[in-house]
Order: C-alpha cells, then structure tokens, then sequence
C-alpha cells in the first residue's frame, strides 16, 4: 500500500514538474506564487517581530527606531557592537554563506538556475536582524527580498521542480518580501519585474502578483493597514513649476549616479580588509555618523515623516543628507547586512526637501511644497539608483497614498533615471555591485525566452531506454508503446540513440532472431547527451553548444543512482521553443 502511494505521489509530481515545464504554465505557477506569498510573509513576520522585540527589550523607554532619544554614548556603542557580532558572526561561518541580500538573488538567478541556499538565508536572517537592531544605516527590504526568496525556494528545490519555475518562484518570494516589508503590492511586483526579471511577461507577472497580494495581506493581519508615511494631501503649486521639478529630476539623477559610484568603490576596495575588521570599522563608522547626526540612524521612517510634513530646517536637511550617505556607502558598502533601498528613499527625501526648501528661498516653489519635493525626491532617488523607474513611481505613490504625486513625480522619475544612466552605467546599484565582483546579469533576450521554459515542457516523450543486446519478447514488448526514439548505453562509449522505425523494421526483416543488438541492427546511431529534468532549454542550449550535441536525452534521479528517462531533445525542438 505504501508502495502504490509512493508511486502515485512520484508519478503526479512528475506531470506537475512537466506543466511548469511549459511555456503556458501561468496557472500552477500562479499557484506556486501564491503559496511563496504566504511562505513569505510568515518569514518576513518573524523578523520583524524579533527586531521589534529585541529593540524594546535592549532600549527600554524608547520606542523602536527612536534612535534618537538615545544618550550619545549608545548612538556609538549599538552600532559599533553591533558591527563586533556580526564580524564574528561572519569570521565563524563559511565565506561562501556571506552574500545575502538583493545581489545574492540575482547572482543565484543568472549562475545558478535560481537555486538558492539555505546557509545564506539563515546568516541573512541572525546579520539583518542584528543590523536593524542595532541601528544600522539600513532598509528592512534587503533582508526581506533575500529570505522571501529563499522561503518558497527552498521547498521547490525539495520538490525537484524545473528550473524556469525556481527563477520565477525567487522573484515571486522577493518581491513578496518587499512587499510585506513596505505595505506596497504593487511595487514590490514592479520591482521584480524591472530590477529581477527583466522583463514583463504574464507567465512572470501573475505569479509575483499573487505573490505580492497574499505576502501583503498577512502582514496587514499582523501589523495593520496603516500606510508607512503619514503625509497632508499634498499639491503641485503651478504648472509653472514643472521646469523647476525637471530640474530637480536631473539633481537627483545626479545624485543617484554618484551615490551608485561611491557605493560600489567602498564595496570594491573594502574587500581588501579582513571580514572581522571591515565590519567592526563599517558598525563603527556608523555609530560615529549617529553621535553626530542621529536622524541617520535605522530605517528613519520619523525622519523621513518630518521631512514630509516639512519641518526640518536647511542646515538640518543638508546635514542629515550628507550624513546618511557616508553612513549608507561605509556601513552596507563594507559588507553590514541589510536593503538600500530604504536609505535610498531616505536620501531621496532628503535631497527633496533641499530642493524644495531652496525653491521656497529663490520664490519659485511655495513653502508648503517642501514635503511634495521630498516625496518626489524618494521617487526619483530610487528610480535613478534602481533603473526602475516604474518601482520608483509606484512605492511612492503607495507608501503615501497621495495620487498628487503622480504628474510631477513622473517628470522627475523619468528625468533622474536618464540622467543617472547616462552619467553612470544604465543599470541598477545591484546589478553594479554584481559587476565589481567580476559576475555579471546579462538581459539577452533569447536567454531569458529559453530560461522561461523547461525541457520537460518540449521534450519528445515517445522515448525507451533498452540495453544494447535485448530480446524479441522485451523488443515487441516496447514497440507496441509506439515509441520514436530508442536509448542505450554502450560500455566506455556515449550514450546512443536510435530512431525506433529502425528496431521496428529489423523486427520485421529478420523477425526468428531471438535476440537484437541494438549496436549491430542497420540504422542510424546518434550520440546523444544526458540532461537533467529540471533544466530549461537555456541550459540545454548551451550544453549543445558546448558538446557539439544535437540530441540530449531527459532524465531524474527518482531514484539514487538510477536514473529514469523521460524523453528526447533536438537542437530543432529549442530553437522552435524560442522562434514560436
């Protein structure tokens, strides 16, 4: 009885991993998306409740994130401590388990089929915890991209499935993360799609969708409905200031750009230092940015409230923008685990409000506007930094709830995303990071086709595997399933495959042998390589190109060591995938 449902389960799993396999798979990956939702949010609940926690628990009296109510000798010390723990944290583990965050996903994306590992998701979740309690110049984002990722990943690679469906399902998972991280569905789908994927499809879009609704639903159960920011109804003043926010869109894009660049040097150069010690300088660094200004502290979500509403005075501005920089490029560009793109909307708002203030000063704004310039400052820092103009737009505009945003917010976005990209490289602070590393996310279009289909979806299933000397019985046996291609194995030799009609028509020309060899019969043999169920057509392609193969033959591992064959693959069958 145990036999047959073992049998059953493994024979339903297998057609599951063939439909996710397809090009059309929308409705079981829409399944599995939402499911990575809800695996999401649980994951993303748990850290948030412990940092709040253990904020409480370490700084009674002050409220979490009220960095600022601390006396200035712990505005050091957290942070630099906090810097101590994780270095030995990061001493005491595996080199390898260090890459965490945003990066880590679309490096597992473009190097490893999306496969994504456990030991980096548990040294993501003890460093990002540590770092947000602490107060660290970090977002909740990166933490919550990375194990969101991670949480519906890890039971997928369990599974066996495909791994189109894996690079879907990571994206799914991340942008379930940053949506239940932000209160912001929809822009954790555009983040996804713009900075992730690379692209828009519906077979990636529903999933993330579903991912994004269900992740952001639970967390609204846990932490209520309440929006990040709360701002006035906030307006554009005249239409006569739309030079002057084209203007700021290009300051900020500015900005953007050189924010990127000091980045990606501080990261690039601070590897040359010990791990232990890059860390303890970069928790240090920060605990002396916050004895001096300690706005810059945490996430800032106050600060970024206050600059909304318009309080902060000009020196204060500009002090805490330049602040918050050094201790954003020193603290996560020396290796301190946390998201940037929270301190990039703090930055953003930051400079926002400067343009708005200076605006105000030279008549051209009215002094009303300031927490408009900041809240379209967040939109274009993010969107210049991300190369995401769309994500920028969108976090803005749910994170306040203030449609007013929109016109001027898209002059803006559009302005700091050509600018940044024309000053720097036309991609993300991610993607450049990935880059100083010596990898590299490519968008080809025709890898990213082919990534979006697994063989499984392609393959020809009319397929036996025999050995080379097999009988008439077992002969007819199989050639009564009507199969098209025959697989054997010839001892110090490759795998060969032969059509079927072949075996069929020395069966009936020399129908009294008692035994065929499948080596000797006439026909055509074609060497044939092996390929894995899992694989997409990209990976098959490029085993193709690297073998000089035009045929691969799909197997699994069921069982250990003994592998099942589930169909053939021509070098004909890939390109069509991708031509149609």
């Amino acid at each position: 009885m145990r036999n047959r449902l073992r049998h059953t389960w493994d024979r339903g799993l297998d057609e599951f991993r063939v439909q996710l396999a397809r090009a059309d798979a929308i409705l079981p990956l829409s399944i599995l998306g939402l499911i990575a939702g809800i695996l999401a949010a649980l994951t993303i609940i748990a850290l948030r409740l412990l940092v709040e926690w253990a904020q409480v628990k370490l700084f009674p009296g002050v409220s979490p994130e009220d960095y600022e109510a601390l006396a200035p000798h712990l505005r050091f010390i957290a942070p630099a401590l906090g810097g101590l723990i994780i270095g030995i944290l990061f001493y005491l583990t595996p080199a390898d388990s260090h890459r965490v965050g945003i990066t880590h996903i679309l490096e597992r994306l473009a190097y490893h089929q999306g496969r994504l590992p456990w030991s980096n998701a548990l040294v993501q979740f003890v460093g990002g915890s540590i770092s947000m309690i602490s107060g660290h110049s970090v977002g909740r984002e990166g933490p919550s991209a990375h194990l969101g990722a991670t949480s519906s990943n890890l039971p997928a690679q369990a599974l066996g499935l495909p791994h189109n469906s894996l690079r879907v399902l990571a994206a799914s998972g991340a942008a379930a993360g940053i949506a239940a991280s932000f209160n912001t569905p929809l822009a954790g789908a555009a983040f996804a799609m713009e900075v992730l994927l690379l692209e828009y499809t519906v077979a990636g879009f529903a999933p993330i969708l579903l991912a994004t609704v269900s992740a952001t639903a639970l967390t609204r159960y846990v932490f209520g409905n309440d929006l990040a920011y709360d701002v006035p109804p906030l307006t554009l003043g005249a239409l006569t200031e739309l030079p002057y926010i084209l203007l700021a869109g290009i300051l900020l894009g500015i900005l953007a750009a050189f924010f990127n660049y000091l980045f990606r040097l501080v990261s690039h150069n601070g590897q040359r230092i010990p791990v232990f010690w890059r860390l303890v300088l970069a928790g240090s660094l920060v605990g002396l940015a916050g004895v001096l200004v300690p706005e810059v502290m945490g996430m800032g979500d106050d600060t970024v409230n206050r600059m909304l509403l318009g309080e902060p005075a000009l020196g204060l501005v500009l002090a805490i923008l330049v602040a918050k920089i050094i201790a954003t490029t020193g603290g996560i560009g020396l290796g301190l685990p946390g998201g940037i793109i929270g301190p990039t909307l703090f930055i953003g708002a930051s400079a926002g409000a400067l343009l708005g203030i200076l605006g105000a000063m030279l008549g051209i704004t009215e002094p009303t506007s300031i927490g408009l310039y900041a809240m379209i400052g967040m939109g274009a820092m993010m969107a210049g930094s991300l190369q995401a103009p769309l994500a920028g737009l969108i976090a803005i505009l749910e994170l306040t709830g203030n449609p007013n945003f929109i016109m001027p917010g898209m002059l803006a976005v559009v302005a700091a995303t050509i600018t940044s990209g024309r000053i720097g490289r036309r991609e993300s602070i991610f993607r450049g990071l990935l880059r100083s590393l010596g990898l590299d996310y490519r968008s080809d279009p025709v890898a990213q086709s082919l990534g979006r289909v697994g063989v499984a979806g392609v393959m020809n299933r009319k397929v036996a595997t025999l050995p080379r000397h097999v009988s008439a019985e077992r002969v007819d046996k199989i050639l009564a399933e009507q199969p098209q291609w025959i697989v054997f194995h010839e001892k110090d030799e490759s795998d060969l495959l032969i059509p079927a009609v072949d075996l069929l028509r020395a069966r009936k020309e020399q129908p009294d042998l008692e035994e065929y060899d499948l080596l000797a019969i006439p026909g055509e043999r074609l060497q044939a390589m092996a390929i894995d169920l899992r694989a997409t057509l990209h990976e098959a392609q490029k085993k193709m190109a690297t073998t000089g193969a035009d045929y691969l033959y799909v197997i699994s591992q069921t069982v250990p060591g003994v592998p099942r064959t589930y169909g053939v693959l021509t070098r004909e069958d890939v390109e069509s995938a991708y031509r149609f």
